[in-house]
């Protein structure tokens, strides 16, 4: 769906609903017609959605004053989660839960764990991501983000009261969620959308969207009820979701909120200027 990729050190697959530069609209409009009808919309919707990024080489280095700890998280479908928790060593430590972009595996966080504000950092790979087992779609990451949530939060070295949540992209939708249903103490969102339904659209006919897109991520929905405090960090040169869709989300957050826009930034380098690391580590100190 949304090429995340956080760094410019990973490789992202450009493709889908919603790259404009990988082929035409009417070639990409047609190779939906004809999988959907084909293949079955599931599996043409995954396709589009889902890209799945293996971990790749050796895990960066342990930064100094923290402790990496491999999770394993089994959910109730038998589906075992991987990632890792890099936490300092003074405990206990507040906490950010982290949820990537497309095509986004998370180790190379381990490395950025200083950046957020002290904070210890939760880096889970979504299912058929990294080491992380099962096949992803919108039901299985939402329930998932939930048990690592609840499994993270009854922790002695984790400060319960403190536990924030961060989306990038994909991962946005995934944020939003459990920000509506648990109590955390503030919210990031970087490159948000306000539904994967209304980025399609704005690509394809909504019609067909509608007919091949089960998994929706709507967060305009969830966004009014929430009352965390948010920071929304968008690209203005963002082609993969235009900048419209975060702010409209933006303007629907019924918490206190701050609005980042890097103008000169695009989907996947929001990370290259200084801002953005500054911003979220004064943003997760308070």
């Amino acid at each position: 769906m949304i090429p995340p990729c956080a760094t410019a050190t990973t490789r992202c697959r450009s493709s889908g609903f919603f790259n404009g530069v990988a082929a035409s609209r009417f070639f990409g409009l047609a190779a939906m017609i004809v999988s959907a009808v084909f293949g079955g919309c599931r599996q043409v919707q995954d396709s589009l959605l889902y890209y799945p990024a293996a971990r790749v080489g050796a895990l960066p280095p342990t930064p100094d004053g923290y402790v990496v700890e491999p999770l394993a998280i089994v959910h109730r479908d038998s589906v075992e989660l991987r990632g890792w928790l890099v936490r300092p060593t003074l405990a206990p430590a507040p906490l950010l839960i982290y949820y990537g972009g497309n095509a986004e595996e998370v180790s190379w966080l381990i490395a950025m764990a200083p950046r957020y504000g002290n904070r210890a950092i939760a880096l889970m790979n979504y299912r058929g991501y990294g080491e992380s087992g099962g096949r992803p779609s919108e039901t299985a990451l939402l329930a998932d983000a939930l048990a690592v949530f609840d499994k993270l939060n009854g922790r002695a070295d984790i400060d319960a009261a403190r536990v924030a949540v961060m989306g990038r992209s994909l991962g946005s939708g995934v944020a939003v969620h459990v920000a509506a249903n648990r109590s955390v103490d503030r919210v990031i969102l970087v490159s948000p959308y306000d539904s994967v339904e209304a980025v399609a659209a704005g690509r394809f006919p909504r019609a067909l969207v509608r007919f091949v897109l089960s998994d929706r991520y709507d967060s305009t929905a969830l966004a009014p009820r929430i009352d965390a405090p948010l920071l929304v960090v968008a690209g203005g040169r963002d082609s993969v979701i235009p900048i419209a869709h975060s702010r409209r989300l933006y303007e629907l957050w019924r918490g206190p909120k701050q609005w980042l826009e890097l103008p000169d930034a695009g989907h996947n380098d929001l990370q290259a200027f200084p801002q953005y690391w500054t911003a979220i580590a004064a943003f997760l100190q308070h």
